[in-house]
């Protein structure tokens, strides 16, 4: 059993028909019609009258009428395209069962195929038949009689003779309970057929098995209903029957087990209240029930109707409206018609799937809009945007695990790294995981993202959960590529037999060395991994890993170049390349040259141009050696393959011109700046910073700065006067971190700095009397704004009414204020304003002994003087309606006024009211997006003080009498507000 307790939406719009020949007419083609049973079928719904009528209206409000039966008519069955009907033709008891074809008519009368009459299948009764239900299929027909008794016939219905006489009893006649007021046929696999039976006092199923065996009857819970107050859905087999508490439901399929006990559920809605009418619409359950009115419109409106449209499945309400009078609900297609008492017809238009999911948003009710979306033919387009936002409310929430498993869904809508970065917390981390985990199943992940997820399940010490992980990388062919990024992280958190199983795998031999060598410290293992490689990658990882190998596995690593050398003869040369990994170990490097030596022919003599180079650094000296030596013997040999090694070799031996040359030539300003600050050299630190490009200018002056502000003396003052002038103009570091690092220097005086600083001053002088002037002008805009901002703040009007003054029921929006206190629905509203003014309902419809109290000037200032509680004096006023608005009468019934000086008629027998005066604010808001903003509307009219009770009509002017002396909060004061 499920409370009442369901959220309230505002699914439909709800608009009166009119005809379709005078639009300005409201339609009135179903004027008093006394409709008392109706089916519908297609576009068409058939309304039934008591006495034989039946009113046939298409889709599109076309009407047609035929005389079905001469004396009455007791039920109606739609099945394919036939009519089905339950009637009598006389006075005497003799029901005819009329098939009718509404698609061929015949002198304005549809087509009757067959006419059977039931009274004979039933002889043991005199009751007429009054009810009927048939199986879409045309396989399977049952009729109720008011006695209680049911006849069922399987057959073909259109065709069959048996139909005349071959039915089955499945009930027997029951006075006691009533006529049948319901029946409902379910078939279901095996030749079974269930059968419900609606009484008005108990609801019965049976089972029929090949359409001669009546079986597992069952009497259900549920109180019986009226012939409008049960529903079936014929393609799920389930039936509804609404009773005062309750609504149950029952299925067919549960009604075959015999030891299956009670079966079905039940759900509180409309608790409380007499049930008139249920029907069903596609998801929708629209329920209409019995209140007593709130707003008597009538004398004989004793009574209300309220509409409330509900989703059993999402769980709310999409729709519910308050009806002045007791009204009908049918169905024509997929649109909801409202039949009132007076002939109005109204119909329900549902909102378009966008309207819906954006007023469920703008809630909160993510749960709700992502089951419509899901239910919906067009909802797919919308269910990844409202999983994001949905995502984000948790979120917002602090429900972290929940939110992801809401941005799951939107995978290939919504960009992952918005999701990320709110998950890169490391308490959120594994929520981060699981995000990445579907992202990488879904093929929508990038580098980046496989290197977020691994690091990750490192970090949470999830070894087994990486490792599957690099598993299912590896035997993916299409990310390959990412396999330099696993390594990576694998070496990152120490999982080393791992990293270099997977780089010898994928042929990243350099890795795989790097982790054996340098990690793992099995040089004796990276020589063999070495030693298997052709000859070119040989010296090339030897080049690169040789000076540690020659360090911890000497023997090896020797005895493995020989043998490469000797193996390779072509290649040999190649092999002086490895020259360098022998530097600063002499034994090991003569041994090398020498085996190389004695390989070679003497003819490859450009080989050996690093021994060349670095021989004549070693006899370097930087007196001897001019420009055009080191041009002859050094630069002209230096070129991209040799020039790092020749850099090395060049700091070894402090060959000054050779390391100026080669790191100017790399473009590497900022580790020349560190050898000549290292040397000491501040004209060559002065004249790097003047050479150098401009993007590198900044970054140089700095370190330059800092130098000196560590090592120059008074003697370079000169040489800093002129790089302050150069920083000057270009103004790429500020004044003062300039004079912060020269600050530091003990030996350079003021003189040095004074025309820099003198020169800066004047310039933030200029600036200051800039932001002055600004300053003024942004104080006077403020106390603009403060004179505003105070005017809004002591005018704001607020309508706090939570309640709809016609239905008592919570507020949903759009809604209709009135200036009275009174608040409606719009719907509500619309369904009592019939002549299509802006009042107030329940003011306009005040009683007439309260409108026609007259209050004279004189009686009120005698009681408000003897008063000892003067407003509780005007409340009682107040509440007696003397505000309210008054219908015009008209000129020959009205009557003088007289409290008026001047004499006038007057209508209103408001004393505080001028009956000129007429004001109403209406305020619609809605919270969808495509519909119309909201709106004030006010009309005044000019005031008259003549029936004022305030004004003393006795000056014979309109002078106000009131004295401001008695006033009690005093007389109007300067404002003590600071803003004004």
């Amino acid at each position: 059993m499920t409370e009442f307790g369901w959220r309230r939406f505002n699914f439909f719009d709800r608009t009166i028909v009119f005809d379709k020949e005078d639009p300005k007419q409201k339609f009135a083609g179903l004027k008093d019609v006394a409709v008392d049973c109706w089916c519908s079928s297609g576009g068409s719904v058939y309304l039934g009258e008591t006495k034989g009528g039946i009113f046939q209206l298409t889709s599109q409000f076309g009407e047609y009428f035929w005389k079905a039966y001469q004396k009455s008519l007791a039920s109606l069955h739609s099945a394919d395209k036939y009519l089905f009907s339950i009637g009598e033709d006389d006075d005497t008891v003799n029901t005819l069962l009329k098939i009718w074809d509404p698609e061929r008519v015949e002198k304005n009368t549809p087509h009757v195929m067959r006419t059977i009459r039931m009274s004979p299948l039933n002889p043991a009764s005199a009751s007429p038949a009054c009810s009927i239900a048939v199986h879409s299929s045309l396989q399977a027909i049952v009729v109720g009689y008011a006695d209680g008794t049911v006849l069922f016939y399987h057959g073909d219905v259109l065709h069959d003779k048996g139909l005349t006489s071959k039915w089955i009893r499945v009930r027997d006649q029951s006075i006691s309970e009533g006529a049948v007021t319901g029946l409902a046929i379910a078939a279901l696999p095996g030749s079974k057929t269930v059968i419900f039976v609606i009484t008005q006092k108990h609801v019965y199923s049976y089972v029929v098995e090949n359409g001669k065996t009546v079986s597992s009857p069952k009497k259900h819970d549920a109180n019986g209903a009226t012939a409008d107050c049960w529903t079936f859905d014929e393609s799920t087999g389930q039936l509804i029957v609404a009773s005062r508490e309750m609504l149950f439901f029952y299925d067919a399929d549960q009604c075959i087990d015999v030891d299956n006990g009670e079966i079905g559920r039940c759900l509180q809605l409309g608790r409380g209240h007499e049930k008139l009418q249920l029907v069903a619409n596609g998801q929708y359950l629209a329920l209409l029930t019995k209140h007593h009115s709130l707003i008597q419109k009538e004398k004989d409106s004793e009574f209300m109707t309220m509409l409330s449209v509900y989703d059993i499945k999402g769980q709310y309400v999409g729709f519910s409206c308050s009806l002045p009078n007791l009204c009908r609900l049918f169905t024509t297609g997929n649109t909801m018609l409202i039949l009132s008492h007076d002939g109005l017809l109204s119909e329900l238009i549902e909102k378009n799937i966008a309207t819906k999911l954006d007023i469920l948003v703008k809630k909160n009710m993510f749960d709700v809009a992502v089951l419509i979306a899901k239910n919906s033919k067009d909802g797919s387009d919308y269910l990844k945007g409202i999983h994001a936002k949905y995502g984000n409310y948790l979120y917002g929430k602090g429900d972290y695990e929940n939110a992801i498993q809401q941005y799951k869904e939107t995978i290939g809508m919504l960009e992952p790294s918005y999701v990320m970065k709110r998950y890169l917390d490391s308490s959120k981390i594994k929520e981060l995981c699981i995000y990445l985990e579907c992202l990488h199943d879904a093929k929508k992940d990038n580098e980046h993202q496989t290197k977020i997820l691994m690091n990750a399940y490192a970090k949470q010490g999830e070894k087994k959960k990486l490792m599957e992980f690099v598993n299912k990388i590896t035997t993916d062919g299409s990310r390959t590529a990412r396999m330099r990024d696993v390594f990576e992280i694998l070496l990152k958190w120490n999982y080393l037999p791992e990293a270099s199983l997977l780089a010898t795998k994928f042929q990243m031999h350099e890795d795989a060395l790097s982790v054996i060598i340098h990690h793992m410290h099995k040089y004796t293992m990276g020589v063999t991994y070495i030693s298997k490689m052709p000859v070119e990658s040989v010296i090339e990882m030897a080049g690169k890993f040789g000076r540690e190998l020659l360090l911890h596995a000497r023997e090896d690593l020797m005895h493995m170049l020989w043998e490469k050398i000797r193996e390779n003869t072509d290649s040999r040369n190649n092999f002086m390349r490895l020259f360098d990994i022998f530097m600063g170990d002499m034994d090991a490097t003569q041994v090398f040259l020498s085996y190389v030596l004695n390989q070679t022919n003497g003819k490859e003599q450009d080989n050996f141009i690093l021994l060349i180079i670095e021989y004549h650094m070693r006899t370097f000296k930087a007196k001897e050696w001019t420009e055009e030596q080191l041009n002859e013997d050094i630069y002209r040999h230096i070129n991209k393959r040799n020039e790092e090694t020749v850099l090395q070799m060049a700091q070894l031996f402090d060959c000054t011109p050779v390391i100026d040359h080669i790191l100017m030539r790399c473009h590497k300003s900022r580790e020349l700046m560190m050898y000549h600050q290292k040397k000491g050299d501040l004209k060559a630190i002065i004249r790097l910073c003047q050479s150098s490009p401009l993007e590198e200018k900044r970054r140089l002056w700095l370190d330059a700065l800092t130098f000196i502000g560590k090592h120059a003396t008074a003697d370079d003052e000169l040489m800093i006067v002129d790089l302050l002038k150069e920083i000057e103009s270009s103004e790429l570091i500020h004044p003062l971190v300039v004079l912060e690092l020269l600050a530091k220097n003990e030996h350079l005086t003021i003189s040095s700095v004074k025309d820099y600083i003198v020169t800066w001053l004047r310039k933030q002088q200029i600036i200051i009397e800039d932001d002055r002037n600004a300053i003024k002008e942004n104080n006077k805009a403020m106390g603009e704004l403060d004179t505003i901002v105070e005017s809004l703040k002591f005018n704001a009007q607020i309508m706090q009414v939570t309640k709809c003054s016609a239905c008592d029921t919570p507020l949903q929006l759009p809604t209709v204020h009135f200036l009275c206190k009174h608040a409606y629905h719009v719907h509500c509203f619309e369904s009592y304003n019939t002549d299509g003014s802006d009042k107030c309902p329940a003011c306009r419809n005040t009683p007439d002994s309260n409108l026609n109290e007259e209050i004279s000037y004189h009686k009120f200032q005698k009681e408000l003087s003897e008063a000892t509680n003067g407003m509780e004096l005007i409340a009682t006023y107040l509440q007696r309606g003397l505000f309210d608005e008054k219908k015009a009468k008209k000129k020959s019934d009205a009557r003088k006024d007289p409290f008026s000086s001047s004499g006038r008629i007057s209508t209103n027998t408001n004393p505080f009211d001028d009956d000129e005066v007429t004001t109403i604010s209406r305020t619609m808001s809605t919270v969808s997006s495509n519909m119309a903003p909201s709106r004030q509307r006010s009309t005044t009219r000019k005031d008259d003080d003549a029936s004022n009770p305030f004004f003393n009509s006795d000056f014979g002017s309109k002078k106000n009498s009131y004295d401001e002396s008695k006033n009690p909060f005093g007389a109007p004061t300067t404002s003590t507000n600071p803003f004004d």
